[in-house]
């Protein structure tokens, strides 16, 4: 009896969620880890504003994140530009490793920078950055015009995270800043869990 309602309640899920039985679906995080040995599993779990900043000229809300297989996930947003935006702009990386989600430290001394952003969005780099934005609906392009720009469907794959590991720790987060003149401008996290194949075994 246990069985038949437990094969009666995956045909409802399965019904409810638009699966047809045999089609690939994902839920297990896209494959981590440096080539060939991908046995890391990783969870892409926020992408918007930096916490407590929300009133920053440039203001994303959190993304909608979908996982297309076990190497890409999708995501889409709306991007919102307060005020034009004409001023060099310049931004950095950083990247902290979390014990939980109050308790970070960074993994890098100082942020990476990245130089001029106008210059990056211009040269349209070959980056999953690069990528998502190339998605903006209208185009992203500098100077930065006050409006509503919408991110539809961008490819995000695990090639930029090959490199975190869960032995270093399972909580990364990473903060994606912009400046004008010693002025924050704008601020995403990404927040990521990272797991070894080993880690997600049941253990009886």
């Amino acid at each position: 009896m246990l069985r038949l309602r437990t094969s009666l309640l995956f045909a409802l899920v399965v019904a409810l969620s638009g699966i047809r039985p045999g089609e690939p679906y994902f839920y297990n995080g896209i494959k981590s880890g440096l080539e060939p040995d991908l046995k890391h599993s990783l969870f892409l779990d926020r992408v918007g504003q930096c916490r407590w900043q929300h009133d920053l000229p440039i203001f994303l809300s959190d993304m909608r994140i979908a996982q297309q297989n076990n190497t890409h996930y999708v995501i889409s947003g709306v991007l919102r530009v307060r005020r034009n935006i004409t001023d060099a702009t310049t931004g950095t990386v950083s990247i902290e490793i979390c014990q939980n989600a109050t308790q970070c430290r960074p993994f890098i001394d100082r942020p990476v920078a990245i130089g001029d952003v106008c210059q990056f969005l211009a040269e349209k780099r070959p980056s999953s950055l690069g990528e998502v934005l190339g998605h903006s609906v209208p185009p992203l392009r500098c100077p930065l015009t006050k409006g509503v720009y919408r991110i539809n469907d961008a490819l995000v794959d695990y090639k930029p995270f090959r490199y975190f590991s869960p032995n270093v720790s399972k909580l990364w987060r990473i903060d994606l800043v912009a400046e004008s003149g010693q002025k924050r401008l704008f601020c995403v996290r990404i927040e990521l869990y990272v797991y070894s194949w080993e880690d997600m075994l049941p253990r009886y």
